[in-house]
């Protein structure tokens, strides 16, 4: 019985985890979808390899668009290290687009002023963490939460969770 209530004590400390929906760019939102001022809800990081923007939704609520350059092939039998996308004759890489939103609502908001990105080579990711407001169902209340991007560096994989601000009570409208 133990065994079981601690199993549903993490099921429900896991659920607001789920909320989170990483969705492909399908089709990838117009430009107009772009949150103004443009220098405070776009950032470009890792050397250009990720870049990221704020967008409002079709429901009014700001959803975070993410584009990332595909890691560079892996060098083949026998070669060196592998070659990066710097070779100007090379056509660009296609990026990968994708939408991270909150629970089919959006956030509330996004503060890509106070986002920090963090290297982890150890574990090939790079780790980005940006200040967020979301809204509280059946409220009119907002909660202050950060939104943790993972991305795996080396197969462009992405994933994202929100941690609840501690000690912070909720904002109002």
């Amino acid at each position: 019985m133990r065994t079981a209530t601690n199993s549903l004590a993490l099921l429900v400390a896991a659920a607001p985890l789920a909320a989170q929906e990483i969705l492909p760019c399908d089709p990838v939102p117009p430009v107009t979808a772009l949150q103004e001022p443009w220098e405070e809800t776009t950032r470009v990081l890792a050397e250009g390899s990720v870049r990221v923007a704020v967008i409002e939704d079709e429901l009014g609520g700001a959803d975070l668009l993410v584009l990332t350059l595909p890691p560079p092939p892996p060098p083949s039998e026998g070669e060196g290290p592998a070659e990066t996308f710097s070779d100007p004759a090379a056509p660009p890489p296609e990026r990968t687009c994708r939408l991270v939103a909150e629970g089919g609502m959006g956030f509330a908001a996004l503060d890509l002023a106070g986002l920090s990105a963090e290297e982890r080579p150890e574990e090939a990711a790079f780790v980005l963490r940006v200040p967020a407001l979301r809204f509280i169902p059946e409220s009119t209340e907002l909660e202050e939460v950060t939104l943790v991007l993972t991305l795996g560096v080396l197969d462009d994989t992405l994933s994202a969770a929100v941690e609840e601000a501690e000690g912070e009570g909720a904002a109002g409208p």
